[in-house]
């Protein structure tokens, strides 16, 4: 330092704004790795935004994907329904189908059953006839060689024989 007043307050006045200069560009200093730490927290802040969408979108295509099979899966389900469906209502139809089918059998064998009922009445009617008429001749054979009936005379006035009475016809002929 000098000793002239003059030139003492000069350099106390050039050492006070260096230091004030030295201040500044220190603060400024700060301020620059403050905001530089700031820019580096926000470029790794927006990058892990950027990992963030990314699995957003990643998990939104899964979602999607998930979504179409499952929609895929569901309309398949509709439709093996609706095929199943179809399938009862046509088993159903087959199954009324022959259930009718089986009352008409059963109705045809009842009737046929009692048809048959019917005619073995009537065949064993016509059996007995014949076995009594047969043992009826038996016993008319001793009635002598005219071969009459016991009773000798028809409806109709006219001699009956056992031809006669055996429903075959007129003496001598072959129904």
């Amino acid at each position: 330092m000098s000793q002239d007043p003059a030139i003492r307050q000069i350099e106390k006045q050039i050492a006070t704004e260096a230091r004030s200069e030295e201040k500044n560009l220190q603060h400024a200093i700060k301020d620059l790795e403050s905001a530089e730490k700031t820019h580096n927290k926000s470029i790794k802040a927006a990058d892990k935004a950027q990992h963030a969408l990314d699995k957003a979108v990643q998990k939104e295509h899964k979602a999607a994907s998930a979504l179409n099979k499952a929609a895929h899966q569901h309309d398949a389900a509709i439709a093996h329904e609706q095929t199943a469906e179809k399938n009862v209502t046509l088993k159903h139809q087959h199954e009324e189908r022959l259930e009718q089918d089986l009352a008409k059998r059963r109705a045809s064998v009842e009737e046929l059953r009692h048809r048959k009922n019917q005619n073995d009445q009537q065949r064993e009617m016509k059996l007995s006839q014949v076995h009594a008429q047969a043992a009826s001749r038996a016993g008319s054979l001793d009635l002598g060689p005219q071969n009459q009936h016991p009773n000798g005379v028809g409806p109709g006035g006219e001699p009956m024989t056992n031809n006669t009475a055996l429903g075959l016809g007129p003496a001598g002929a072959n129904a």
